[in-house]
């Protein structure tokens, strides 16, 4: 078996080639005619062909096409890949010898080196086997192997070592494409159907996150980083628990805006959005867990500061002009029509998380936080802790309070859920 060499030396990039030989093809193909004339169904991969891949050397191999697209696991083996999946068979981690790079499935997103890039269609499943559109090879490849590539005639070529670039674009940019709002906003049929009266698919909200990095406590725990941890665990037990879909506005450290967050809860047809936050002050004394739900006003003067202050992180300034959009949003959307159920929403959680967590109650409020304008379902931001106590931070920082934590959410939501199934909790009419 031939390697390719990579872009330092041979020994160091080991990217494994495959040759096929005509006697490797006689089977398959006496397999395929024998299958017809039983006339017994082949999966989707059935008809196969291949991308002939070419390197300076002269070494060669082949990448297998199914269906117009390449099966990932022959890219994975051919160029000696590590490839890792989430639990939930929904994120995809790959690693070659000169990076990495994050596929998600049914979105056409690849995330690479803080950057993101838009394949010609999403990773998917077809018969058993994952499958990536051929444009992975030119756009998401080269920052795996260290070489440029360039795919014509189903010929792939291959530049010098070094060459290789992730050509993404930042996250800051990800509004003005419009196939980004698939990435997180696949809705399976199931979810389509009409189901039980409970909920089916909930929105979590990891606050932050890239350019935005929230409150910092005084050992450096980063909230964006500490809330991203807690909403994937949370996410774990709503699907095994609950058995509904959760959807997360980002799953990893990439900054996304006030609209896009909201819009992934519509486009999902959420019936609850969960903002997950923690709060810092300059005061190292204070602790404990607060919740909020919405209004434009508020007579809680700590409330309007805290609004204000979580606003401006999230680039939200206050001014006249932002205050009239904002203004517009939360009256244009149909959210006043689930001010009631984000109040009871809002009280259920407050009660868990202080309940399950013993900390001090600092109770539910109402406050004109941008995140939470334009959701079209019941909402709620939830502050799980003072980073900037030293005490409470250290607690933060433990996974197995981070999982107490992620358990409390739960109750919250089981909480909620369970309401709406005996009627106690009405739903709203916009």
């Amino acid at each position: 078996m031939k390697r390719i060499p990579g872009s330092i030396n041979e020994s160091e990039h080991k990217i494994r080639m495959k040759l096929f030989s005509c006697r490797n093809l006689i089977p398959s193909v006496l397999i395929g005619v024998f299958c017809l004339v039983l006339a017994i169904p082949v999966n989707a991969f059935s008809q196969s062909s291949s991308i002939q891949v070419r390197l300076p050397g002269g070494e060669s191999g082949l990448l297998e096409t199914r269906s117009g697209m390449v099966d990932l696991q022959s890219v994975i083996e051919l160029f000696d890949l590590r490839s890792s999946m989430d639990v939930l068979g929904e994120r995809l981690d790959l690693v070659g010898a000169r990076g990495s790079c994050r596929l998600l499935l049914q979105s056409p997103l690849v995330l690479s080196r803080g950057l993101f890039t838009v394949m010609s269609g999403p990773l998917v499943d077809l018969g058993g086997a994952l499958a990536i559109p051929a444009d992975f090879l030119t756009k998401a490849l080269p920052t795996l192997t260290g070489r440029s590539s360039a795919l014509k005639d189903q010929t792939l070529t291959f530049g010098r070592p070094g060459s290789g670039r992730f050509e993404g674009q930042s996250p800051d940019d990800l509004s003005r494409l419009a196939s980004f709002i698939r990435r997180d906003q696949y809705v399976p049929e199931d979810v389509l159907k009409e189901g039980p009266s409970g909920l089916s698919v909930v929105v979590l909200d990891p606050g932050h996150g890239g350019r935005s990095p929230g409150a910092r406590g005084n050992t450096g725990t980063v909230e964006k980083e500490l809330v991203l941890s807690v909403a994937e665990k949370l996410k774990t037990r709503l699907e095994e628990g609950l058995g509904i879909k959760v959807v997360l506005t980002r799953t990893a450290d990439y900054y996304v805006g006030l609209k896009e967050r909201t819009a992934i809860a519509n486009n999902n047809r959420a019936d609850l959005f969960l903002s997950i936050h923690a709060n810092a002050t300059f005061r190292r004394d204070i602790e404990g867990y607060e919740t909020y739900y919405l209004s434009l006003g508020s007579a809680d003067k700590q409330a309007r500061s805290y609004a204000e202050m979580e606003n401006r992180a999230l680039g939200v300034q206050g001014g006249e002009d932002d205050k009239a959009l904002l203004e517009a949003i939360l009256w244009d959307m149909a959210q006043t029509a689930y001010l009631q159920e984000s109040s009871e929403l809002a009280a259920m959680v407050q009660r868990r998380i202080v309940g399950e967590l013993r900390g001090r109650d600092r109770g539910v409020r109402q406050a004109p936080l941008a995140v939470l304008m334009g959701a079209s379902m019941p909402a709620a931001l939830v502050e799980i802790g003072y980073i900037s106590n030293p005490e409470q931070e250290v607690r933060l920082n433990r996974q197995s309070h981070q999982d107490r934590i992620a358990q409390a959410l739960y109750l919250a939501v089981e909480d909620y859920h369970r309401g709406l199934l005996r009627g106690q909790i009405k739903r709203g009419q916009p």
